[in-house]
């Protein structure tokens, strides 16, 4: 398990996805930085939105891309087959890989909420718990781009898979909302789609409710949506988790 971590880390520095991240945080962080300047007021706080909102979506972006390219490439030159030939079982094969992505994301991570600290002026028990919910969110989104490699092993499907439906849980909120239609829409429509959003809500994660930039700027004032991520946490991590243990003992090599 240790060598196929390491393995995973050095495929982080050969990709160069750790320079690509770091160069597109700068970037993030500068823009947001000098947006946040133009505010009439809260400037501070508005930097830090700006900073949060885009380190957000850079990471969960930059990890949907490393996976979904390193599972294919692992599958391409034949390297799945030949540690699967090891003393090692498919199980812990799945969970050696997921580690290893998420000590990937953990290295940017560290940095990631150490430049936010020095940069903005931020709520501390609210930073804490937006580092927690963001790690929780990027273990869903690399768990979601994990099992999708392995069942469509082309790097683009698996791509475009975790793409959508890591845009999908994101607007998940938006799609809620509008399950309450006016009273204006046709009653059938109104039927139709509200019954489509919950089905698709019960699909899909509250991706909204993680990483909320608010947190930064005024702590935490809701304590119900901390509950909602905790529990999707815990159902939906182990349940891909061992659906691509169930996908994964079917394949034959």
């Amino acid at each position: 398990m240790l060598s196929i971590l390491k393995y995973i880390l050095l495929n982080g520095v050969r990709d160069r996805l750790y320079i690509g991240l770091f160069i597109t945080l700068i970037a993030a962080f500068s823009i947001s930085i000098f947006l946040g300047t133009t505010a009439l007021t809260e400037q501070q706080q508005m930097t830090a939105a700006y900073i949060a909102g885009s380190s957000r979506a850079i990471l969960a972006v930059g990890m949907i891309l490393f996976v979904c390219l390193s599972i294919s490439r692992s599958f391409e030159n034949k390297e799945v087959e030949f540690i699967i030939s090891k003393s090692i079982s498919r199980e812990q094969f799945i969970l050696s890989y997921l580690i290893g992505f998420l000590l990937t994301a953990f290295l940017i991570f560290i940095p990631l909420n150490l430049a936010i600290l020095l940069v903005t002026n931020s709520n501390k028990f609210g930073l804490l718990i937006w580092s927690a919910s963001l790690l929780s969110e990027i273990l869903i989104v690399i768990s979601f781009s994990l099992l999708a490699s392995l069942i469509l092993k082309n790097s683009f499907s698996a791509i475009m898979a975790s793409f959508g439906f890591y845009i999908i849980s994101r607007l998940m909120g938006v799609f809620v909302m509008a399950i309450n239609l006016p009273e204006d829409v046709a009653q059938v429509k109104s039927h139709l789609l509200g019954t489509s959003l919950k089905f698709l809500s019960a699909l899909f994660p509250r991706l909204d409710l993680f990483g909320q930039s608010e947190w930064l700027n005024y702590g935490i004032s809701d304590f119900g949506n901390l509950k909602v991520i905790l529990w999707q946490s815990l159902i939906y991590i182990p349940l891909m988790i061992f659906m691509a243990f169930h996908d994964f003992k079917k394949k034959q090599f």
